[in-house]
């Protein structure tokens, strides 16, 4: 083991000598620097600079160009000091790398943001005008979709610079923000499949799909608070997750973050194949039906955007420079959102796309009918409406036949019609 005290000596000495032969703002520089230098830091500095095959007399020349060098030494600081000596050590860098260009990949963030912004934020409120035009109220995955692109804005979290190039009075708060992205993730997504899922549950009710619809909620929300759980007590005490001065005992995050995603691309696929089996049974046009599966199946992009971020997850274990590996694994999260808030929205946009001129015959093959007629738009709705025949007591000494929509033709005009119109499920016939 070498002598702490006699490699301090020789370090000064040497930092000494630089100082002597550096220029008189540089000197002065280096000076600071070897004065307020924890004695932890010392080892990093003298084995990454004796690998860099550093010269002493020009120390911020060779150490602030070198992204490669201050990732060595930041890696062994953060290995060997507190985190408060960690801080010192950074901002004594950034104090001697004065002037240098600055690493940033923030600017991936802001456009990957204001992109996916710019495509989400408008099908999600057309979506709401759309329900609105319809039922003058808004059904409560409509809601969840408000709540989930909310969410989504505060995805920008400012990163996007190495970590040994913060500032120090932001390091905890960027930790916090890391910490909170995990926690928001989660919301987005929940709510995001969550309002899929209501959506399929309203447009198609035969029994069994009801119930398969209501055993994905139920396994959505259920792993969805799992996991929130143990996001947000990943360690104890919780403070420990950003204030690196604390001892705390934590989980595997990087286990827990992992499996989540695995099943987060399982549950994508079972979403995504869901209504499918439903859909042939419809007895549509070529280009209707190509349509509602093209509708149903973008969320297949959203599943894609999941497994790309996995890999970048699995690339970010054990990492130490997290403000920096965390951009790639940050900007897929967003744009997996995005597609899944988009596919969650845009079959209810459909209404609103009906009422643009020429856009019905392109899309369906026929041309727009009058939709101020309500008695021959419930005629044809009873039209495309397929009987099942089962009792239902209505009352007392009456029974009924329950009708179930079945075709998405009358679906497709229901939802373009009036308020009575859309919330017609069923149909009672005396």
């Amino acid at each position: 083991m070498v002598n702490k005290d006699g490699f301090r000596l020789s370090w000064i000495v040497t930092l000494f000598w630089c100082i002597v032969n550096a220029p008189l703002g540089a000197s002065q520089d280096l000076a600071s620097v070897a004065e307020l230098l924890p004695d932890c830091a010392l080892p990093c500095l003298s084995s990454s600079f004796k690998e860099a095959a550093c010269n002493l007399t020009a120390v911020p020349e060779c150490l602030c160009p070198n992204t490669r060098l201050q990732a060595d030494v930041s890696d062994c600081v953060r290995l060997s000091c507190a985190f408060n000596d960690q801080i010192t050590v950074s901002a004594l860098t950034n104090k001697l790398c004065t002037g240098y260009p600055i690493e940033s990949r923030s600017d991936r963030l802001v456009i990957t943001s204001i992109a996916c912004a710019a495509i989400t934020f408008p099908i999600v409120v057309l979506r709401c005008i759309a329900r609105l035009k319809v039922t003058s109220r808004l059904w409560w995955d409509d809601w969840t979709a408000l709540i989930a692109t909310v969410f989504l804005a505060g995805a920008d979290l400012g990163l996007g610079r190495h970590y040994w190039n913060l500032n120090t009075e932001n390091a905890q708060t960027i930790l916090q923000l890391i910490y909170a992205f995990q926690i928001l993730y989660i919301l987005i997504q929940v709510s995001a499949k969550g309002s899929l899922l209501a959506f399929y549950r309203r447009i198609f009710p035969n029994r069994r799909f009801q119930i398969a619809v209501w055993a994905g909620l139920a396994f959505l929300l259920g792993h969805g608070i799992v996991f929130l759980c143990l996001i947000i007590f990943q360690c104890r005490p919780i403070d420990s997750i950003w204030n690196r001065n604390l001892e705390g005992k934590c989980l595997n995050i990087t286990a827990i973050v992992n499996s989540g995603a695995a099943l987060s691309i399982v549950e994508d696929i079972a979403f995504l194949v869901m209504p499918i089996p439903e859909l042939l049974k419809l007895q549509l046009g070529t280009r209707k039906r190509a349509a509602l599966l093209f509708i149903f199946s973008i969320g297949s992009f959203a599943c894609v955007t999941s497994m790309i971020r996995l890999k970048y997850l699995v690339n970010f274990d054990n990492s130490l420079d997290e403000t920096w590996d965390y951009v790639n694994v940050i900007i897929w999260s967003v744009i997996e959102l995005s597609c899944a808030l988009a596919c969650a929205s845009l079959p209810a946009v459909w209404p609103l796309v009906k009422k643009i001129p020429g856009i019905l015959s392109t899309v369906t093959g026929s041309r727009p009918r009058d939709t101020t007629d309500f008695s021959n738009r419930e005629s044809h709705i009873k039209s495309d409406v397929k009987v099942l025949s089962r009792p239902q007591n209505r009352g007392k000494g009456g029974a009924g036949r329950q009708l179930y929509l079945r075709d998405t033709n009358a679906y497709l005009d229901m939802e373009s019609s009036s308020k009575e119109d859309f919330e017609l499920q069923t149909i009672t016939k005396g």
